[in-house]
């Protein structure tokens, strides 16, 4: 490890030392500097660590504004990112399940390049009314692995939620949301000043509604001495879900150009109501997700051509999942300093990214293990209640990383590699490259490899020491053809390889066996606007997946012995890998009537899904569903800086089937909101 570590660090001197000859005092020009003034510009930085345009970003790029998605009524990262190729949202009950090319909980997202997840369980992720898009400048996504510079889980692909600034916003905005069903009712505001030295931003959110409309019929199970269950004629009765609550906030300070302190705080109550397959038992459930974050970042230039980065933070988040009558807590800090060194060579046709980081989580985890979960709730169990497992852990890792590109001609090259040194895990060894070939202006081709690791979940640890990672290794080949400025296509080829992989298994403890998948497919957006006024967009993605079935062993049943030890029974199960749909279609239009009024609709199509957990026995198929949306902005109403948005969902009221965690649920059908903002 440390002998790794010490020929980074040697890398990272011999680039402060001077250069002659070749290397003139020139800063490394990224595509990005020639701007005209008041141009807007699509710029991010996740893909290289460095600002560049999507088209040169030596990965698949993509940013979409605050303009954007607030004109066509994306109010949910996890409603913004249902309209990129690749990506989809599946309804749960306990919130969202983002996929990405075929692969489930495989997204690394971020805010403000902090990491939104947790290790304590892959499937947490704060992408609905959870995190306010309110404060939010624009989102940057990248799709296909990129561990090289992000570390593990970033598996599938990169969102980074990028804040605004007191340099992007100047001045006072409040509003008002209200949308039904679910009398969902919410607020925000937002300040910011941009002071000459230094700029301030700060935002505040909330927001309440019904998430859920059933009832439970299963009320009362857990003892509260946690000595068995309580008697079978306590348990039913009737209770509602309840109501949906949300706090967001978020502040940012900039002292100049070099420095800045940031920080989040967050909350959410969620609950909501689960049903056995055979309808026999609902019971309620809910999720508290306090969270939040500080962060310091800081800029120094050596000179023209070197350029030194450092960035810390401390999140922490604290989940409570309440079941039936039951609160369990969880936590999970994340201590993390990461230094960077920029340095161009060759007149500025070369940048090397170097970078070393230290990252300490420390992990209070509790696992729900048993068989299957409603077989507790039989009025013949009197004794027996699910296993809480309980897991504190911490992870130290140490991470070396470089990143070389280089432009040849009309090529631009790049190099990346990652050493990842964990405690808890494997060590892992990461890289990519790519060839970007910008054949002329209007075309532009990407060649793209990488490969990506995924932390083992948590419960792993309660039966095997220091496990492998899922692995995964991708192909892409990208196309960009811009023709005309009211025309562009792009179209990306991707190929790729699941190995280790591994299910979290919620009813016993661990995952399933390693398995391997191959999924391969084709995304593809188009941009087209025949008028100055008028703009059409056309998304497509289409995958499969090949590979073994993913096998789970599982408790048939169990034996309690005279001196009371228990002696279980195991049994294995095949079940089928969840690649989500394998067909996604989104068609988009927005209209400028006038200068004070636009209006947008949108048409999704996702394809057949398959309802897959463990203890199934059969696996019902929920159908395809076509999703019509529209809306409209109206700018300045009665008086300037009055806006007033209007957004209809689902207007044909489709109630369509989807996955749930044990039977198929359905959509709530037809919604509507109104979103009242004024600037000042």
């Amino acid at each position: 490890m440390y002998k790794s570590i010490n020929i980074l660090i040697i890398t990272m001197m011999l680039t402060y030392l001077p250069m002659k000859g070749a290397w003139a005092e020139e800063p490394f020009d990224d595509g990005t500097m020639l701007l005209f003034v008041g141009e807007n510009i699509e710029l991010l930085s996740i893909a290289s660590r460095r600002e560049e345009t999507p088209a040169r970003a030596p990965a698949v790029a993509q940013v979409i504004s605050r303009d954007d998605f607030q004109k066509r009524g994306k109010d949910t990262i996890s409603r913004v990112i249902s309209g990129v190729p690749g990506f989809y949202t599946a309804k749960k009950e306990w919130g969202e399940q983002p996929y990405l090319r075929g692969m489930p909980n495989s997204i690394m997202f971020l805010y403000d390049t902090v990491p939104l997840g947790s290790e304590l369980a892959k499937s947490l992720h704060p992408i609905g009314h959870e995190l306010s898009l309110a404060p939010v400048k624009q989102l940057e996504i990248v799709r296909g692995p990129s561990s090289v510079l992000w570390g593990p889980d970033a598996l599938a692909g990169v969102v980074n939620v990028v804040p605004l600034s007191g340099k992007d916003f100047q001045g006072g905005e409040a509003g008002l949301l209200y949308e039904e069903p679910g009398s969902h009712k919410g607020a925000y505001f937002n300040l910011g000043q941009d002071f000459g030295t230094w700029d301030a931003f700060f935002s505040l959110s909330a927001r309440k509604g019904q998430e859920e409309d059933a009832k439970a019929t299963l009320v009362s199970f857990f003892d509260s001495k946690d000595s068995g269950p309580v008697p079978p004629g306590q348990r039913m009765g009737s209770k509602k879900a309840g109501d949906a609550n949300y706090f967001d906030s978020y502040a940012r300070i900039n002292l100049g150009e070099r420095i800045g302190l940031s920080g989040r705080l967050a909350g959410s109550s969620y609950p909501y109501i689960i049903s056995s397959h055979d309808d026999t038992y609902q019971w309620r459930e809910k999720v508290s997700l306090p969270m939040g974050y500080i962060k310091l970042d800081a800029d120094h230039e050596i000179d023209l051509k070197t350029q030194l980065r450092f960035s810390g933070y401390f999140s922490r988040m604290n989940p409570q999942h309440e079941i039936v009558d039951k609160t369990v807590r969880q936590k999970d800090e994340t201590y993390s300093g990461e230094l960077l060194l920029d340095r161009s060579f060759f007149e500025g046709l070369g940048l090397l990214t170097t970078g070393l980081s230290y990252k300490r989580r420390q992990t209070d985890h509790t696992v729900l293990s048993g068989v299957y979960v409603p077989g507790f709730f039989d009025p013949e169990n009197e004794s027996f209640v699910p296993d809480f497992n309980s897991i504190e852990f911490t992870n130290n890792i140490w991470s070396a990383f470089a990143q070389y590109t280089h432009k040849l001609g009309d090529f631009d090259l790049m190099l990346g590699l990652r050493h990842d040194f964990h405690q808890q895990y494997k060590d892992s060894l990461s890289y990519n490259a790519a060839i970007v070939w910008s054949y002329s202006p209007e075309l532009s081709l990407k060649l793209l490899y990488g490969t990506s690791y995924r932390s083992p979940y948590a419960n792993q640890l309660l039966v095997e020491k220091k496990p492998d990672m899922e692995k995964s290794e991708n192909y892409s080949l990208q196309a960009i053809w811009e023709p005309t400025p009211s025309f562009s296509l792009n179209s990306t080829l991707f190929y790729n390889r699941l190995s280790n992989h591994v299910m979290e298994n919620l009813f016993i403890p661990g995952v399933s066996s390693p398995n391997r998948q191959d999924i391969y497919g084709i995304e593809a957006k188009a941009l087209y606007r025949p008028l100055d006024r008028l703009e059409l967009e056309l998304g497509l993605s289409l995958l499969d997946n090949r590979g073994p079935d993913e096998k789970y062993r599982y408790i048939e049943s169990e034996v309690i012995r005279p001196d009371g030890s228990v002696v279980y029974n195991w049994a294995e199960a095949a079940h089928p890998y969840d690649a989500g749909p394998r067909a996604m279609l989104d068609l988009a239009a927005a209209w400028r009537v006038h200068d004070r009024l636009t209006v947008h609709s949108s048409l999704e199509y996702f394809s057949s899904r398959k309802l897959i957990y463990p203890w199934a026995e059969s696996f019902e198929k929920a159908s395809g569903a076509w999703l019509l949306n529209a809306g409209l902005n109206l700018h300045d109403v009665f008086t300037p800086g009055l806006d007033v948005d209007l957004f209809f969902r689902n207007i044909t009221d489709n109630r369509y089937e989807t996955p749930g965690t044990y039977k198929m649920i359905n959509d709530r059908g037809f919604s509507g909101a109104v979103n009242l903002r004024y600037s000042f």
